[in-house]
């Protein structure tokens, strides 16, 4: 039983509250502000669960697994996997989309004070507050943790891997260096760059002889990402520590084509659900078998690898550019475009002033040049995470996204910093500035040249106009238009953009007037030449739409549904041959299979087999699976008398919808024309049970007698 505290006890107590009075206040000030970037966000049209982008395939992963999916098969996961879960916890929980950015921002707030306590623990209090201050006025830092994306959890997951790891390095003990490695595991399950950045971290302690650190570090990354691993086994057959998509990105970021940021793929649509199914139908084309996530994931990765063994110079020079990158202030959206949302949005991120830009020069050279008092080797083990994180990043490609845990530690670094130097200035020790300025001039200057990319704004303000015309939102759509339209990339890039998106939504009539003006502005343009015909076409004036599509398609051939609508008014005219000449200037595959088969019935419909054939080839090749196009090109090709071939596909056809009298019938037809009559016989007899009376069947049968 212990008795009263003593007198010192309760002014140590009472000395430690006051302490942290001021830190509590300041939380409370960071939730806040936080707290309003919600409420400014939580409606806006480009921040909802269907806007489409990653934000909404999180959700509807999430949605799925609060319905019980929780395994979410078939196959790997092909996104990030902890906010899934974190999603759809609290969607269980709240049923409330803002509930779970509040949520968020809590968590953001939680890493301030995170950050708070590793600056003071390599530093002092005054650094501690440096530090925390310039945190909450991190506007990135806001904005993330105010979006439903993955990356709402990043500063957080990273702060409190760093903070452990802080403690690991000043008060050792084995359950803080595994619990350090069980946070870095599920930070990779939320960002998987930092899996590589654990792996140097455990190298870098094992190289400063704290081998027992380093392997219970590994051990506790590893527990972290345990549930993956055993979920992947029972759920996708494999055992798998990461998600599929990480050979997909391997690629973009090194190839023969590799600018440092992404960039589309040939075959494969830009979207998160897109690159999943399109990846595995690139590595299977080229590999020449079906294959899964894993093994699609795999083909990627060789090719990069390929590459980089081939052309290493050219390797090492991108890897270096790339680095730098990393330590640019240039904002690269993917896919929001913080700027937009800063400074058009009526948000009050735009006073959240600190940022890269200022961050990455004092928070490098602090790193550099301000050593912990009392001296601590440590520290530089703890620093070593800025370099070996920014390089995790640069092995792939550089988005902002990817590039906020690499900020986190630079606040450490630009508090200590900004302490140093009020200390300087206190003591009048101006000769100890020369050496901090120099360093972050420099860095300053590197990081803040102009690189002449885009931060995304405009084209975020053209993606807000096109949602608004999703929503009905015409009025403010048109609002929007017109003040993209004063200082566009082109002129008459906003009235096209928008105008298409009105198409889509079927307003071709609302759609006019802004293609026309786009006209007057870009003449030249033949995809506004284009756009154009096909608003007048669907508004039924055929004649005006004509001389437009037919530019239109001059300019732009490799655009097929182009030909396809100027083919159409060909047809309708009766100008058989001057259609059949268009759609065989038709060259470049469409994304989606049906518009091939189109094609290829337009062009059987002017009667033009031989153009027809590729088309029909196409459908079915990208859709081996669809009865209906290996039957479009069976008949094809029954009608130019390749009868083998047509039977090939025709039987396909058939095995895939058994059902289908055409199917059976025609594959009757193609053996009866081959010799092969007792399977001719069979399949038109099938044809006869399903659809009695099928006239071909029965032509079949009769000549059989």
């Amino acid at each position: 039983m212990t008795g009263p505290a003593s007198a010192s006890e309760r002014e140590t107590r009472t000395t430690g509250s006051r302490q942290l009075a001021p830190l509590v206040a300041l939380l409370a000030i960071v939730f806040a502000i936080k707290l309003i970037v919600v409420w400014q966000l939580k409606d806006h049209p480009m921040t909802q669960p269907e806007v489409g982008l990653d934000t909404s395939a999180y959700v509807e992963l999430a949605q799925r697994a609060a319905a019980g999916d929780w395994g979410l098969g078939p196959g790997l996961y092909y996104v990030s996997p902890l906010y899934i879960y974190f999603l759809a916890a609290t969607l269980v929980l709240t049923k409330s989309f803002t509930a779970v950015r509040v949520l968020q921002i809590a968590l953001g707030t939680a890493a301030v004070a995170l950050l708070w306590l590793t600056s003071r623990t390599w530093f002092n209090t005054r650094a501690a507050y440096a530090t925390a201050t310039l945190a909450a006025l991190t506007g990135l830092f806001t904005f993330y943790e105010s979006l439903l994306l993955q990356a709402s959890l990043d500063v957080f997951l990273t702060s409190a891997a760093l903070y452990l790891l802080t403690r690991v390095l000043t008060t050792p003990r084995p359950w803080l260096e595994i619990a350090t490695g069980v946070v870095f595991g599920i930070a990779t399950l939320n960002r998987p760059n930092m899996l590589i950045a654990a792996i140097a971290l455990a190298a870098v302690l094992v190289a400063a002889r704290r081998g027992r650190a380093g392997a219970l570090l590994i051990a506790g990354v590893l527990a972290g990402m345990s549930p993956v691993a055993m979920r992947n086994a029972v759920v996708a057959g494999t055992w798998s520590f990461t998600s599929s998509h990480g050979g997909l990105n391997l690629y973009i970021g090194n190839s023969e084509t590799a600018t440092g940021f992404y960039h589309p793929v040939p075959g494969i649509t830009p979207t998160i659900a897109g690159q999943q199914k399109d990846a595995q139908r690139v590595a299977a084309g080229a590999l020449g078998h079906p294959v899964s996530e894993a093994e699609a994931s795999s083909y990627f990765t060789g090719l990069a690898l390929t590459w980089m063994r081939e052309h290493p110079g050219s390797a090492v020079a991108l890897l270096l550019k790339k680095t730098f990158y990393a330590f640019h202030a240039q904002h690269v959206a993917l896919p929001y475009s913080y700027p937009f949302y800063a400074y058009d949005a009526g948000t009050i991120l735009g006073w959240l002033f600190v940022g890269p830009w200022l961050l990455i020069p004092l928070g490098v050279a602090g790193l550099i040049l301000v050593t912990p008092t009392p001296p601590r080797a440590g520290f530089w083990i703890w620093a070593s995470f800025v370099p070996i994180y920014a390089g995790a990043v640069a092995l792939f490609f550089v988005a902002e996204r990817y590039r906020l845990p690499l900020i986190v530690p630079l606040c450490v670094g630009a508090g200590a910093l900004l302490d140093a130097v009020a200390g300087w200035a206190v003591a009048r020790r101006w000769q100890a500035l020369s050496a901090p300025a120099v360093c972050v001039a420099a860095i300053a200057i590197a990081a803040n040249w102009p690189l002449g990319l885009h931060d995304g704004r405009w084209e975020e303000g053209l993606r807000m106009a096109q949602r608004l015309v999703i929503l009905g939102r015409y009025s403010e759509a048109d609002d929007w238009t017109r003040r993209l339209e004063t200082n566009p990339p082109r002129k008459g890039m906003a009235e096209h953009g928008v105008a298409m998106q009105m198409l889509v939504v079927g307003r071709p009539e609302k759609a006019l007037p802004h293609l026309e003006q786009a006209h007057v502005d870009d003449p030249g343009n033949a995809s506004i030449e284009y756009a154009l015909g096909v608003a007048l076409l669907r508004v039924s004036r055929t004649a005006d739409a004509l001389p437009h599509l037919t530019r239109g398609f001059a300019g732009n051939p490799d655009v097929p549904m182009a030909g396809y609508d100027l083919a159409m008014i060909l047809k309708e005219r009766g100008d058989f041959a001057a259609a059949a000449d268009v759609l065989s200037k038709v060259t470049v595959i469409p994304d989606n299979p049906e518009d091939w088969l189109r094609l290829g019935r337009l062009a059987t419909e002017v009667k033009a087999l031989d153009v027809a054939e590729p088309f029909f080839r196409h459908a079915a090749e990208m859709s081996p699976a669809l009865a209906g196009a290996r039957q479009q090109y069976g008949l094809n090709l029954l009608l130019l008398g390749r009868f083998a071939d047509g039977a090939h596909e025709l039987r396909e056809a058939s095995r895939l919808d058994p059902r289908d009298p055409d199917s059976l019938a025609h594959l009757a037809y193609c053996e009866l024309r081959l010799n092969q009559l007792a399977d001719a016989r069979a399949h038109a007899a099938a044809a006869l049970a399903i659809a009695p009376g099928h006239a071909l069947a029965t032509q079949v049968m009769q000549a059989l007698k």
